[in-house]
């Protein structure tokens, strides 16, 4: 869907270095010209030369800038063309090498995160994130970690409906999802963590203290940081004017020589205090970007216009915020600021040159703690709310690499409800995935089949599913309904040596977990493959049966995959509201086949001779 912005993209970015490689010439050829000129001018005297001198200087310094708002023109195509480039390698199956994988989501996660792949290497998690931003990273992981019911008491977070509208909105907006990841991508410089810390050093800056004066500047401090500035600049200039040449030469070196001293005095203190500023330089400017982003575009869904007005707020009570202008991109654009201003002072001769002329260590402070003062309690808001608009755009990438998806319907019945059609797991490559109906008409659902054929894949689709539904994004489906339940699932088990935790016992604790929330009175949906697949049969069907009657009740759906047929029996037993289905496969010229198609009833089918006799174990 993107092919059109790739073409455009690729034809502007061929432009640009065009246009820089020409600027580059003409630059040189200004700043020859300049020297030749001034050289002109000193020797022969000549006024009109270093008239021509000085405006080919000028013509240097503007070519230089333009230079440089061209580059990053530049840069933004070919973050656009990266963007592009991470939506192909999803269609082509490459996407497993991205580097967000969100692997430090897992910590503390109960078993449905790993069952499911959720979060980690070959992940849901992985394949959708377009986030860059710390924020856009946590809130995807959080709407993708509380599947029945997802941050209530975040105002930010909004409800399942209302991120269903925002990302169905967003799915149509290619120009502006392309926009906005590219603007994103600029703040991947740095790991989460790195990244993190900066953020948390920063917010903890913001709020260090409630008088910013009280840790900056007296207000005597904050006169004499204008007044000397003004008579050494004065001193200096009358000094090589040659208007007073007895006075001002010595005012000038003891006003510039105590600014120094001054500022070598309270150099740690000083830096101290704008050490999280200077970290935030590469941050700036895109999060400024990404706020500008969202308040020009229009959108309908109550809930992307939640994050408008988040982001427009302002304190028309504060002088330094605009009564009519843009809260946060205002408010960002004097960060930027005051971040490159910071980083100058990171330069050894502006040091000296700027802190012996104009007191610049203090005014750096001292715009710092305006700033703070003015904005200290909306910032963390405004990136949280851009940040929920990367996770909404992550949540519409199957909409943009898979045709056959559709909006879930979430439904609030306190009766479970769970009815799909055209069924298939988003992780699999398209088109070739095969689609499945299915309705669960009965609290417990028995699935047996041959090895290979379909169950635990078609297990892994209504759990994946699930969670997308209820963090607000598409299925991949035909049709997807299903109520609000929590997902407890128990499918892969190991054990422990460490902790003396065999196979069966781990799995023990793992049905332990869903029975005892089966037990809250609270909607669930049980998933179980290979249920006590760690023990002998006969134990096996004893204690399948006992967990099964553990889990029949009218809020609790289960589904669970078994070999054993005996198991198929539960169907029988009254009360146990329980119905069979199953995979199958068929046999073609010694190959063995797979339609990978639920039907129901039992498998009356078994695979594992032939598959013994493929391996060479079983001789004919």
């Amino acid at each position: 869907m993107y092919e059109a912005h790739l073409n455009q993209s690729l034809e502007t970015a061929s432009r640009l270095r065009s246009l820089c490689s020409r600027i580059s010439f003409w630059r040189l050829i200004c700043c020859a010209a300049a020297a030749i000129f001034f050289y002109l001018g000193y020797t022969g005297r000549e006024f009109f030369c270093c008239l021509l001198g000085g405006a080919c200087a000028l013509g240097f310094l503007m070519l230089v800038f333009w230079d440089l708002r061209l580059k990053q023109r530049l840069s933004y195509e070919e973050d656009c063309q990266a963007v592009i480039a991470d939506y192909k390698a999803r269609l082509t199956d490459d996407w497993k090498q991205f580097c967000e994988h969100g692997v430090r989501y897992l910590a503390g996660k109960d078993t449905w995160a790993h069952d499911l792949d959720i979060f980690g290497k070959h992940s849901l998690y992985q394949y959708l994130c377009t986030a860059s931003s710390v924020f856009g990273q946590d809130r995807l992981a959080c709407w993708l970690s509380q599947p029945q019911d997802a941050d209530t008491k975040d105002t930010l977070s909004g409800s399942v409906k209302s991120r269903q509208q925002a990302v169905l909105e967003l799915a149509q907006k290619a120009g502006f999802t392309l926009s906005y990841e590219a603007a994103a991508r600029r703040l991947r410089t740095h790991t989460y963590d790195s990244s993190k810390k900066t953020l948390d050093d920063f917010f903890h800056s913001l709020h260090e203290t409630d008088k910013p004066q009280a840790d900056g500047l007296p207000a005597a401090g904050t006169v004499l940081i204008f007044a000397v500035p003004v008579l050494t600049v004065a001193s200096l200039f009358l000094s090589l004017s040659g208007i007073e040449r007895r006075f001002s030469p010595v005012c000038f070196f003891v006003l510039s020589t105590l600014q120094l001293f001054a500022s070598f005095v309270c150099h740690w203190r000083n830096s101290r205090l704008l050490a999280p500023v200077y970290r935030m330089n590469q941050t700036a400017e895109p999060y400024r970007k990404l706020f500008a982003l969202a308040l020009q575009e229009s959108f309908e869904s109550p809930y992307l216009q939640q994050l408008q007005r988040q982001l427009s707020k302002n304190n028309a009570a504060h002088p330094l915020q605009k009564k009519n202008g843009q809260g946060a991109v205002y408010a960002f654009f004097k960060l930027r600021s005051i971040c490159s201003a910071v980083v100058t002072r990171h330069n050894a001769y502006a040091y000296f040159l700027l802190n012996s002329l104009i007191c610049y260590d203090f005014h750096c402070v001292r715009r710092y703690f305006l700033w703070k003062e003015a904005y200290q309690n909306d910032v963390r808001t405004w990136m949280q709310a851009a940040g929920c608009i990367e996770a909404l755009i992550s949540l519409g990438v199957i909409a943009r690499t898979n045709k056959s998806c559709t909006m879930p319907l979430v439904t609030d019945s306190k009766k479970p409800e769970l009815s799909v059609t055209g069924l298939t797991h988003p992780l699999l490559k398209q088109p070739g995935a095969v689609g499945n109906d299915f309705v669960m008409a009965h609290q417990t659902c028995i699935i047996t089949g041959s090895n290979m054929s379909g169950k635990t894949t078609f297990l892994r689709s209504i759990g994946v599913n699930s969670i997308l539904a209820y963090a607000g994004g598409f299925c991949t489906a035909s049709s997807f309904r299903i109520s609000k339940m929590a997902v407890c699932t128990s499918m892969r088990t190991a054990d422990n040596i460490n902790e003396g935790i065999s196979t069966f016992y781990a799995e023990l604790l793992h049905i332990q977990k869903i029975i005892e929330t089966g037990r809250k009175q609270k909607p669930m949906l049980a998933l179980i493959d290979e249920i006590y697949k760690g023990t002998n049969s006969k134990d096996r069907i004893f204690a399948a049966r006992e967990t099964v009657k553990k889990l029949v009740k009218p809020y609790v759906f289960t589904i669970l995959t078994t070999h054993d047929l005996e198991l198929c029996s539960i169907e029988q037993d009254a009360g146990m509201n329980a119905a069979n289905f199953h995979f199958c496969e068929h046999y073609h010229e010694d190959q063995i086949l797979f339609d990978y198609k639920i039907r129901h009833g039992i498998c009356e089918t078994a695979n594992a001779r032939y598959l013994l006799r493929m391996a060479g174990i079983l001789e004919e």
